[in-house]
This record gives C-alpha cells, structure tokens and sequence, in this order.
C-alpha cells in the first residue's frame, strides 16, 4: 500500500505543486481568525455581546465581497483577482500589527478578511482551469492536505505569541501571505487569457442567470448547507458539552480531540483520495453523511472520553471524504464561464451555514439538552446524504 499512498497526487501539472506551497506557506500563518474573540474580548476589552456582533458584522461584510470576487475572477482574471485580494488582505494584517489598536484595529481586522474573501473564489476557479476534469480530485485533495499540514502548527505558534507579542501575529499573518502571493506570481499563469473569446458573451450576466444555467449545483450546495450546519456543531455544541461534561479541564481536552481531527485529516486524507478515485463523486459525499451520522450519535449517546477519539476519527472520515469531491465536483459540472461566480455562490452558502449553526442551536440548546441536539444534527445530516444519492441518479457531467 506504500507505494500507492500518493500515487494521486503523481503527475499533476507543475502549477498545481506551486498552489499547494502557496496554501502550505499561507495556512502556516493562520494566525489571527481562529483568535479573534479571544483578541475582541481580553486585548481589545469587548464583552461576549459585543464580539459576537463583532464576529457577526465581519460575516455580513464577506458577503458581498465574495460576490465581488466571483464578479472579477470572471471578468479581469483568475490570477489578478487572487493576488489583488490576498495582497490587499495582506496589507490590512500589517498595518494592524505596526500601529492599529482599539477600534482602528477592529476596522483593519474587517477589512483584511473582506478582501481575502474577494481572492477564495478566484483561487479554486483557478485550481480548476488549471487541471483536467479527471485530475481534480486530486488537486483538490492534494490542497486541502496542504491547508491542513499547514494549520498543524499555527494554533501553537499563535497560542505562545498571544499574550505578549500580539502585534507580531499580525506581521506574521501578513508575511506568510506574502510569501504565498509570492508564489503564485512567479510560478502560476493566468488562465483567464485562454478564455477571453468565450467569457465576452456571459461576464455580464447575473449571478442568478448563472445559477439557472446550473440547476443540479444549486441542488448540490443546498445539501452542502445542510452538511455544514450539522458539521459545525462539532466546533460550537461539543466543546459546550465538553465544558459540562469534564467541567474545568473541558477546554483542554475539547483541544487534544480538536489535534486528533488534524491528525487523522494529514495521515488519511491521501489514502481516502485514492481509494475513491473511481468512486461517483456524489456517492462519496453521500458517503461522508454515513460517517457523520456516525459520529453524532456516537455523541449523543456519549461515554468516557476514549470513546470521544473513536468518534472524532470516524467524524473526520465524514469530513475528508466531502471536502476531497466538493471542489472537483462544481468544477467539473459548472460552465469555465461563470466558474468564478458560482464558487462566489457556494462559499457565500456554506459560511452562511457554518455562521447560522452555532446560532440556531445556542436557542435550541436553550430549551433543549445535548442528545436532542445531536439527534437533530444527524437527522440533518442524515436529510443531506439521502438527498446526495438521490442527486446522483441525475448527475450527468457537463458537456
């Protein structure tokens, strides 16, 4: 089996190699997001309410920078929208950590994300006229490994720089993005010359004009809203229920679970890629809902906390096995033309999720305990995969 552990990612073209050092090289300095209640609340003085408007308000402004993003990548270039948004991103992060405090830093931290949220649909619209219809998969695994591998020693990194050193997270935020724009620039073409004869007749078109045009990926992100929502409730109501369960040593361990989940993402993710390499890609991510369903009832039912890293690796199963298809997928079935919109429509959908889940269930939790909970995030889970398979019988990929 050695040999075939990465044998999907033999043979892709160059360019792709390049993008994964750049998601390497830029997801090693991930610092800032995953802090930044803990900077709203303990360096900036904000109370629980005021971050949480805070982290909310940040959301509702990628919104439409997202758009703005797939709009571009469309219509000026796959490669000039990424650089322009990372780079503008990139900025924002340094002129936090060289002199933006209080509010200005609050406003910096907004303007950073919005503008790197202008750059996500151009990069996977990119990655897809980068590659052929049957090298997706694993270019797109290949990336999301990289992302992950990256991340593995951030949160560390971020955790001893924190309380004394703040400003250089923001620096360092910002250099790793550099170095990763870097990259692209020098090793990665613009693809969107290529394709300036055809996208004349359609960058003007709407973003619903493009959705009509794509019937079964609107299906398909809807049941993806679905996945995220359940999925989510593994970063918000798990903790939460480790807090109760373990009281004071709860975030702790809530955190040697989260390094299992990375863990389990850098050693399987490759041998996942290639067992379902000839796999229909909708029964794949049907196939993920089987593992999440798993594991949240696995939840719901509890146990001591060995069982936990049990459902934590079957959970990630669930996880690798979407996120490898997911992109390969719009890809392959989303006309070249509008591909940088539709990426913009399906990025803004799952953080829509992904910003609704914790919501919704921090009021159901207010009436209900943790097991209803689980059982209703399996059942919406168990809702997306039936809904994946039924998509599959009419998955038919685009001529």
């Amino acid at each position: 089996m050695k040999k075939h552990y990465f044998a999907a990612y033999a043979g892709l073209p160059r360019e792709v190699y390049f993008l994964f050092a750049a998601r390497l090289v830029n997801s090693m300095g991930y610092f800032v997001s995953p802090l930044l209640t803990l900077i709203l609340t303990q360096k900036i003085g904000m109370s629980k309410a005021e971050a949480g408007t805070t982290v909310a308000l940040l959301i509702l402004t990628q919104a439409p920078c997202v758009l703005l993003g797939g709009k571009l990548a469309d219509a000026i270039g796959r490669k000039r929208t990424l650089l322009l948004g990372s780079l503008a991103g990139a900025a924002f992060y340094l002129l936090c950590g060289l002199g933006f405090t209080g509010r200005t830093l609050i406003a910096g931290i907004i303007l950073a994300a919005d503008c790197t949220a202008v750059s996500v649909p151009a990069f996977d619209a990119l990655l897809a006229d980068l590659t052929k219809p049957e090298e997706r998969q694993s270019a797109y695994s290949l990336l999301y490994l990289g992302v992950n591998v990256g991340m593995a020693a951030s949160p560390l990194i971020g955790g001893l720089l924190f309380n004394s050193h703040l400003s250089l997270l923001f620096v360092l935020d910002a250099v790793t993005t550099f170095a990763a724009v870097s990259i692209v620039a020098v090793n990665v073409p613009e693809t969107f010359s290529d394709r300036k004869k055809t996208q004349k007749e359609t960058t003007h078109i709407s973003l619903y004009a493009a959705l009509r045009r794509t019937p079964l990926i609107v299906g398909f992100v809807f049941l993806l809203f679905l996945y995220d929502f359940s999925y989510s409730q593994v970063n918000f109501m798990l903790p939460a229920q480790f807090g109760d369960l373990f009281a004071g040593d709860g975030a702790r361990l809530y955190s040697v679970l989260s390094s299992v989940n990375a863990a389990t993402v850098i050693v399987i993710t490759p041998l996942i890629t290639f067992l379902t390499r000839r796999m229909r890609p909708l029964r794949a991510v049907a196939l993920a809902g089987i593992f999440y369903i798993i594991s949240y009832i696995g939840f719901c039912v509890g146990g001591k906390y060995p069982f936990y890293f049990f459902l934590m690796v079957v959970f990630t199963l669930g996880e690798i096995c979407a996120a490898i298809q997911v992109g390969a997928f719009i890809s392959n079935r989303a006309p070249q033309d509008c591909l940088g919109r539709i990426n913009a429509f399906s990025t803004l959908m799952r953080g829509s999720s992904t910003a609704l889940g914790p919501l919704l269930m921090g009021q159901l939790l207010m009436m209900w305990d943790y097991p209803a909970g689980w059982l209703m995030t399996a059942g919406i889970a168990l809702a997306a995969a039936a809904g994946f398979a039924l998509l599959d019988r009419r998955d038919q990929p685009a001529g």
